[in-house]
């Protein structure tokens, strides 16, 4: 699948697990849900006319596609050029396998990170497009899209980045290189890799919470070239109800390898507890939760996991030598 998200960006970057903001959970799902209102209007009002966006306003809410490109591979993904010649991509409801319902896991990733204080997962919003648009741009747009009876065409919708390239941290010859840093307390980690090593630990984590059980399969691990930030993209094989056990087992026994955390990310999942979690993710659409309960309730559990795992380390070694990223 890491073919199908090459070209994503985010608004702002800093190496490692740094967090470039912070704001509370219940505010991230406020503004999302008041997002997702303002762009399906936006985008009604104006898909017959010049398509331009407010000015002033943010283009990912509001302005309407000229031109659109299939770039996916197992994910049905459009790269979009909008009204005001700003680009993004678009993963819409598919008919591909689970295709109807992936497109909410990049946003709800985007929505846990944001929550965590974590600027490793790029941006992802709800936006809906008239069908009728993106059918006129794309000829192959109905061999795979699945639009509402309403006539538009939900999905996740996040900027592209040009500085792009793939960290294949999955091959051996990476592997060999950061596993040690992650996995043997007496490995020093390089001074200039220490930012690497922090952001995949917390990759890591992220992934056994969020139940992502693609992230290992090619090319869903990336940097921004300008800023050196390590980006967790790809995020559609996330928060499923039925996380393939065995994907869940591998992830697991990883995170039971670790044995150096970021202290700030630690900190940031004790405080997201289960209500905080549900009100991070928030609605896709006013009334409809984004996640299902079900969905939710599992990520908390396997958030309690990731404490208890990081808790084991601690008591063993100490607070000093585990909690080892800031």
């Amino acid at each position: 699948m890491g073919g199908s998200c090459r070209f994503f960006a985010i608004a702002c970057f800093s190496v490692g697990v740094a967090a470039c903001s912070r704001r509370d959970a219940s505010a991230t799902a406020t503004e999302s849900a008041t997002a997702t209102a303002t762009a399906s209007a936006t985008a009604s009002a104006t898909a017959s006319a010049s398509g331009t966006a407010t000015a002033g306003a943010d283009p990912l809410l509001t302005a309407n596609p000229v031109a659109a490109k299939s770039i996916g591979h197992t994910s049905y993904v459009l790269k979009l050029t909008l009204a005001d010649g700003s680009r993004a991509v678009f993963k819409p409801r598919s008919r591909r396998p689970l295709g109807d319902r992936r497109y909410r896991s990049e946003i709800a990733a985007y929505r846990l990170a944001h929550a965590l204080g974590l600027d490793n997962v790029p941006r992802a919003v709800p936006r809906s497009f008239d069908a009728a648009t993106l059918r006129h741009l794309q000829p192959d747009f109905d061999r795979d899209a699945l639009p509402d009876p309403d006539g538009r065409i939900r999905g996740a919708l996040m900027p592209w980045i040009d500085a792009y390239r793939v960290l294949p941290l999955e091959e051996a010859s990476w592997r060999s290189r950061w596993e040690p840093w992650l996995t043997d307390a007496s490995i020093t980690i390089p001074e200039d890799q220490r930012p690497l090593a922090a952001a995949i630990s917390t990759m890591i984590a992220f992934d056994y919470i969020t139940a992502n059980w693609d992230r290992w399969s090619g090319a869903n691990i990336a940097e921004d070239g300008a800023s050196h930030a390590v980006l967790y993209v790809d995020n559609d094989g996330a928060f499923y109800d039925n996380p393939p056990p065995d994907a869940l087992t591998r992830q697991l026994a990883l995170l039971r390898r670790v044995v150096r955390f970021s202290s700030s990310f630690v900190d940031a999942l004790r405080t997201l507890d289960g209500p905080k979690m549900r009100d991070a993710f928030g609605e896709e659409t006013p009334g409809q939760p984004l996640l299902s309960d079900r969905a939710v309730k599992e990520a908390d559990a396997r958030r309690r996991t990731v404490l208890g795992a990081v808790d084991s380390r601690v008591d063993d070694a100490g607070a000093a030598a585990v909690l080892a990223f800031p």
